[in-house]
């Protein structure tokens, strides 16, 4: 085989192993990697302590979570689809020898032949970069879905978590009811027999106490629900130890003005910017759809020993006008409809925010009001009440009642603080903003 030869089979081999690489793949890959080495360092994380920080179950739910590690290798997956898409087809070599030639050598019966797949024609090169740029921001969506898979599961978590802090308060308040419940009833059976009060009065304060120590257990009762929820997000069996937190947290500040807030969420939203790469990639299928103009064609090279070398060429002639047209007008049609899911999106999201932060934004007006008004002035009503009725002066059921309305300040108080932080949660989750710091967060920490 002559040099010649020999390095264009080579310079052929070569040419099909190679793909057209867009700018930003490595980039992406690189991104990739970093949160793969993360997300592999910390498969088993460190176990629950006795008394878990929030951090504790955020870190847990992250590195625990099935949908986020699905999410990833989704993300990988579509990273692995651009040299799939940017690569030309397969050579193919083919054999065949000439038998009963008395007058020839064998090698010079010999042809050995080198072409494109025949079922895959040979594209330009700028066909094959543009599938590359393609399949690139399809994957650059997928990185960003699974960004907000990550802050949906933040919010799964510290929503539980506080589920967990007002079920917590809800006890200890619906225990405190029991016990004036049973004052009443005690106090009533007293009374009845003295005569001061009549049987029925006596009925109804043991059906109160009744369905109050009923209403405990029914607490109870819903714990292992939450129990159950919390384990789920961080992976463990059902029935898991998880203790309720101590205290309700301390409230997370808000430091910006909403129409920041709003600006800011809109901007950093994983959602949007993944339909925004959609688009991208849609703009990539409309070029290379009118790229289907272009002629594709196929090569082969032949040579029969030292006897005859051949060079092929096929021309695929684009005639399928109405077919090219109509390809171009369905990649015109998904990138307007992809336009349309992005615009009607930004709506929703810019409503989504409107409604979590006026939610926000009144808790924490009703959350002044309770810690500054109502239960202050409560709880002066209940110690002038006992005052009086130590002094004679007044009775013990307006003390009880008293202490019954300043419960029910407490649980309000203890709600509006879990929906306030809920809705600070979802704030968070639909836009990718730590809201303390504002500025992006890292997978891992508090606030991610």
């Amino acid at each position: 085989m002559k040099n010649s030869t020999f390095i264009a089979f080579l310079a052929a081999i070569s040419f099909a192993g190679c793909a057209v690489h867009p700018q930003g793949e490595q980039e992406e890959r690189d991104r990739a990697a970093e949160i793969g080495r993360a997300l592999e360092d910390a498969a088993q994380p460190p176990p629950l302590s006795n008394d878990p920080s929030l951090e504790e179950y955020l870190r847990a739910a992250f590195y625990s979570s099935a949908d986020l590690h699905a999410r990833y290798w989704e993300w990988r997956a579509a990273l692995e689809r651009i040299p799939q898409e940017a690569s030309p087809p397969n050579p193919a070599l083919n054999f065949s020898y000439l038998f009963n030639s008395d007058n020839l050598k064998a090698w010079d019966r010999t042809t050995l032949g080198l072409a494109n797949d025949p079922m895959n024609n040979l594209e330009v090169p700028s066909k094959l970069a543009t599938k590359g740029r393609k399949a690139l921001e399809e994957a650059r969506a997928a990185g960003l879905r699974f960004e907000a898979a990550k802050f949906r599961v933040q919010a799964e978590v510290l929503s539980t978590y506080y589920d967990l802090a007002l079920h917590r308060e809800s006890i200890a308040i619906q225990d405190e009811r029991v016990t004036l419940s049973e004052i009443t009833a005690q106090e009533s059976a007293a009374r009845t027999q003295t005569g001061s009060m009549t049987q029925a009065d006596l009925v109804r304060a043991r059906t109160e106490l009744d369905l109050a120590k009923s209403e405990l257990e029914n607490m109870h009762a819903q714990y292992p629900p939450l129990v159950a929820k919390m384990n789920a997000l961080l992976g463990r069996e059902p029935d898991a130890p998880v203790p309720m937190p101590r205290a309700f947290p301390s409230p997370r500040p808000l430091p910006a003005d909403d129409a920041d807030i709003l600006k800011m969420a809109a901007e950093r939203s994983p959602e949007l910017a993944a339909l925004e790469r959609e688009i991208g990639a849609r703009k990539e299928a409309l070029e290379l759809a009118k790229a289907a103009r272009i002629p594709d064609f196929g090569l082969s090279f032949n040579f029969t020993g030292s006897v005859s070398q051949t060079v092929g060429g096929m021309l695929l002639l684009p005639l399928r006008t109405e077919a090219i047209a109509g390809g171009i007008e369905e990649a015109r049609a998904l990138l307007r409809a992809a336009e349309s899911a992005r615009t009607q999106y930004q709506r929703d999201l810019a409503a989504s925010f409107v409604l979590d932060l006026y939610v926000l934004r009144n808790a924490e007006r009703q959350i002044t009001l309770f810690e500054k008004t109502i239960i202050p002035r409560t709880q002066q009503a209940v110690e002038l009440a006992k005052a009086s009725w130590s002094s004679g002066r007044g009775n013990r059921s307006g003390t009880i009642e008293l202490r019954r309305m300043l419960l029910e300040a407490r649980l309000t108080l203890a709600q509006l603080k879990s929906e306030r932080e809920k809705a600070l949660a979802a704030i968070e989750s639909w836009s990718k903003l730590d809201v303390e710091a504002l500025h992006p967060v890292r997978m891992g920490s508090a606030g991610s």
